[in-house]
C-alpha cells in the first residue's frame, strides 16, 4: 500500500518536463543574496543621509540656539539674527528628514495610489514626463513601493545622463502581473552595470519580477519591468 501510494505521488506531484528545479533553486538563492546586499546598502545610505545631513543640521541648530541664549543676556538685540539662523537650519533639517523618509516608503502610497505617487515624481522631474497609468485594483504594498523606486531611479537617471527632451511612464495590470515601462528620447547607450540600474534589477528580481533594458546608441531607451501584482 505504501509503494502504491508513493507511485501515485511521484506521478501526480512531480514537476513538468519543462521545469528545471535546480535552476530555479539557483535563481532564488541568487536573488535572496541580492536582496540581502540591497538591504544592507539601503541601510548604509539611510545612515549616511541622517548622519551627514540631518544630524549636522540639528547640531547647527543647537549651537545657534546656545549663541542666542548667551546673546540674550548680553545684548538682546543681537539674539534675533542667531534665532533666525537657527530657524532656517531647523527647516532645512526637517526637509532633509522628510526626503529620507520618502525614499524609505513614500507616505503618498499609503494615503493615495501608485498613480498619484508617480504623478508626484513626474512633477518633480526636470525632464517633462507623462504618466499613463491604468490600475483598476491596487497592488500589494511592497509591489507598489518597488514600482515607485524603479520609476524614481529611472527618472533620476534620465535627468542626469540621457539628455532627453521628454519621458513617458506607463503602468498597467496584465492578468496577475504589473507591467511598468519607462521610455525616453535621449541619446541612449545606457550601461546596465551603472547609474542605479543594478539596484533596480536586484529589487525587481527580489519580487520574482523581470527587468529588461533596451538602449541602443542614439536612443530611445526603454526600461521594461514586470512584477507579480499581489493585490
Amino acid at each position: 500500500m505504501a509503494r502504491l501510494q508513493a507511485w501515485f505521488g511521484r506521478r501526480l506531484l512531480r514537476p513538468g518536463p519543462d521545469v528545471d528545479l535546480s535552476l530555479r533553486v539557483a535563481q532564488l538563492t541568487a536573488t535572496r543574496a541580492a536582496v540581502l546586499d540591497a538591504h544592507a546598502a539601503e541601510l548604509r545610505r539611510i545612515e549616511r543621509s541622517l548622519h551627514d545631513g540631518t544630524q549636522n543640521r540639528l547640531v547647527a541648530v543647537n549651537v545657534l540656539l546656545g549663541a542666542a541664549l548667551r546673546a540674550l543676556e548680553r545684548d538682546p538685540a543681537t539674539a534675533k539674527a542667531s534665532l533666525e539662523r537657527a530657524q532656517s537650519a531647523a527647516e532645512q533639517a526637517l526637509a532633509e528628514l522628510r526626503g529620507v523618509v520618502r525614499t524609505i516608503l513614500p507616505p503618498i502610497l499609503a494615503d493615495k495610489s501608485l498613480a498619484d505617487a508617480l504623478a508626484g515624481l513626474a512633477a518633480a522631474c526636470p525632464v517633462p514626463c507623462t504618466i499613463d497609468a491604468d490600475l483598476p485594483v491596487r497592488a500589494a504594498a511592497s509591489v507598489e513601493a518597488t514600482a515607485y523606486f524603479v520609476v524614481a531611479e529611472a527618472l533620476t537617471n534620465i535627468a542626469k545622463h540621457s539628455g532627453a527632451r521628454q519621458a513617458v511612464v506607463s503602468v498597467r495590470r496584465l492578468d496577475d502581473r504589473l507591467r511598468l515601462q519607462v521610455v525616453d528620447d535621449g541619446r541612449g547607450g545606457a550601461d546596465e552595470s551603472g547609474s542605479g540600474l543594478v539596484g533596480i534589477r536586484r529589487r525587481v528580481e527580489a519580487h520574482d519580477g523581470s527587468f529588461t533594458l533596451d538602449s541602443p546608441p542614439g536612443g530611445p531607451t526603454v526600461l521594461d519591468v514586470t512584477l507579480p501584482y499581489g493585490a
